[in-house]
């Protein structure tokens, strides 16, 4: 059943998504805001199309791998007291992605797909501090990435498949790093004790083989 009203749409692909809905609309219509990340730029001139009168219902997709917390702000009147005719659609890949007051202000439909996880970017048997030094290095002006939270989980998975195992408070670790995430802490900075925990932890399970 078509929705009338406006609402937030997760989905695998945010980007691909709003584009494939957008090419089956009447284009005079509908307007179409993609960016990798939504800053508050792209947010004041969603603002200002919005109020731009049109014939019939007007719709404004809006697709980004990250959503900006002030370009988030910038939108909740807007999204809360939309101008009459005007519908809004917002393509993200993961609720969380978004502000609790941005995802009050319009029904959320959930159309994505599970997918497995990739394994993680480096291999555990071939972990050592060079390697994550490296890894750091690379990625320490890397902020606010969309797939975070899918590549905590795969060092996460790749750790118990290798044969590590955590007390609560190391898992509890795991579950923090998703939290620094979504605090514009530079990746490297959310991955720099969780790699550094797997490597003690391979070190110790080396140890135990030698003992027994």
């Amino acid at each position: 059943m078509e929705i009338k009203i406006g609402h937030i749409e997760l989905v695998n692909d945010p980007i691909e998504s709003a584009n494939v809905y957008f090419h089956t609309q009447e284009p005079q219509n509908t307007r179409l805001f993609c960016a990798n990340e939504l800053d508050i730029d792209t947010a004041r001139a969603i603002i200002d199309e919005s109020y731009i009168a049109s014939e019939g219902i007007k719709q404004i997709l809006i697709a980004a791998l990250s959503y900006n917390a002030y370009a988030q702000n910038a939108l909740l009147k807007v999204l809360e007291e939309p101008p009459s005719g005007t519908i809004f659609i917002i393509y993200t890949k993961m609720k969380s992605l978004l502000l609790p007051t941005m995802r009050s202000r319009l029904p959320v439909i959930n159309r994505s797909q599970v997918q497995r996880l990739p394994h993680f970017s480096l291999s555990l048997k071939t972990l050592n501090l060079e390697s994550v030094y490296q890894f750091l290095k690379e990625r320490e002006k890397e902020f606010n990435n969309p797939f975070l939270k899918e590549e905590v989980q795969s060092l996460y998975l790749d750790s118990i498949k290798y044969g590590l195992s955590f007390s609560l408070k190391e898992a509890q670790l795991f579950e923090k790093a998703l939290f620094w995430g979504h605090q514009y802490e530079s990746v490297s900075n959310v991955f720099a004790p969780l790699l550094l925990l797997v490597l003690r932890k391979k070190k110790q399970q080396f140890s135990a083989t030698l003992k027994s």
